[in-house]
């Protein structure tokens, strides 16, 4: 099992997306399309492009923070296309290896 884990929120109203460890249970870094930052350059802050822009600055925040590999298992609910699929993939263009499990 990988020590750190990806958690993924979507709503109608906006994107988040953590990297948390998975022992310690502390958020080692976090992004969202609620914070300033992103919040000025998106039209949308609940659309793919919304989602693009969430996993590449976790990407950048993980790599400071000196994690580059995590997993990410879906909640019951959510299914792994669409926007989660975004947010995963930015992650992995963005040079975090991101070990997906599927039930």
């Amino acid at each position: 099992m990988e020590p750190f884990t990806l958690d993924v929120f979507i709503s109608k109203r906006f994107v988040s997306a953590s990297l948390t460890h998975r022992v310690t249970c502390k958020q080692v870094a976090v992004a969202g399309t609620n914070s300033k930052d992103i919040k000025a350059i998106l039209k949308s802050r609940s659309d793919i492009p919304a989602c693009l822009a969430v996993g590449k600055i976790l990407a950048e925040r993980a790599r400071e923070a000196d994690v580059f590999t995590a997993s990410y298992t879906p909640r019951e609910r959510d299914k792994f296309e669409g926007k989660i699929r975004a947010v995963v993939q930015s992650l992995i263009d963005n040079g975090i290896d991101v070990k997906v499990y599927l039930d």
